[in-house]
């Protein structure tokens, strides 16, 4: 008895570890000012230069992709899971250079999946990247989840170009 309540409680506490380390890695502090660090993850280069402006209100911005059935890259876009879609949008809205929150929706918002950037100015030359991923929205996700392991390839691979930035340790 005794020893079932020493491995779970082994078991609670390296679950607890865990979720801390994923909660630190979700978080980077850079000695840089924000509009650097927005500018270096979302600027010139990035990935979605190639998107089309769809709207520009001074600093709030939207890019937005949007596939049909029927478009010659179809096949590149069309959903696995979701064979029958008929439209696939993802887009870009920025709040320059507070946030960035990427948007994938299937037909019209049946399916929607997000990942939001939030930078956060902490002094006028430190700065806190942090990101979150959306739950799965819409009225057509039945048997559907959020891959959030590519979520995070993708928060990573964005975090990873702020790899020129020192680095600066949080307090716990």
């Amino acid at each position: 008895m005794f020893r079932h309540m020493i491995l779970l409680a082994a078991m609670l506490l390296l679950a607890g570890c865990g979720e801390a380390a994923k909660l630190m890695n979700q978080t980077r502090t850079v000695a840089a000012p924000r509009e650097e660090v927005f500018a270096k993850m979302f600027g010139d280069g990035s990935v979605f230069t190639g998107l089309p402006l769809v709207t520009n209100g001074g600093s709030d911005r939207l890019y937005e992709l949007v596939v049909q059935k029927g478009d010659p890259q179809w096949q590149a876009f069309v959903p696995p899971q979701r064979p029958d879609a008929y439209k696939v949008k993802f887009a870009v809205q920025m709040q320059i250079p507070r946030e960035a929150h990427m948007v994938y929706s299937i037909d019209d918002g049946a399916v929607t999946a997000g990942l939001k950037f939030n930078f956060e100015e902490l002094a006028p030359d430190r700065t806190r990247v942090t990101f979150t991923i959306d739950q799965l929205g819409g009225h057509d996700t039945e048997g559907l989840a959020v891959n959030t392991l590519e979520l995070h390839k993708i928060a990573r691979d964005a975090l990873d170009k702020l790899d020129d930035f020192e680095e600066v340790k949080d307090a716990a």
